[in-house]
């Protein structure tokens, strides 16, 4: 198993749509921000998402 470093402002995939970190959380988390709907989703997983 790898380990990828996630950083604020990273683009990221999370089920199939691109994404943009938002915020990082201790508890192995983040807030992803969707810029062309205005969408914050919050509390996702870093295992979930795919680095891009």
């Amino acid at each position: 198993m790898t380990t990828t470093e996630l950083w604020l402002g990273d683009r990221v995939m999370w089920r199939r749509v691109a994404f943009t970190i938002h915020s990082t959380w201790q508890d192995g988390t983040v807030d992803l921000w969707d810029a062309d709907n205005h969408v914050l989703i919050e509390k996702i997983p870093v295992s979930e998402l795919e680095a891009i």
